[in-house]
């Protein structure tokens, strides 16, 4: 999924999509220990989401600690 995807998400929705690409981390990652599936590049992918998601949150929160701060000093 592209940056600009995931950051068109609202908060909620995009912390349920943080916690559903950690859950298919989790299924996919046991299937291919398992060898019930070989899918070993989709775990790398689903990882680079999850990091793309936890960067845009994380920007998000930032961006409101600042916006705070600049009220703060005014």
């Amino acid at each position: 999924m592209k940056i600009k995807e995931i950051g068109n998400k609202k908060d909620k929705e995009l912390v349920k999509f943080i916690n559903d690409l950690k859950a298919k981390l989790l299924k996919t990652s046991f299937d291919v220990r398992t060898k019930e599936s070989n899918k070993v590049r989709e775990i790398r992918a689903i990882k680079k989401d999850i990091a793309r998601a936890l960067t845009v949150k994380r920007e998000r929160e930032l961006t409101a600690e600042e916006k705070g701060a600049d009220k703060e000093k005014k």
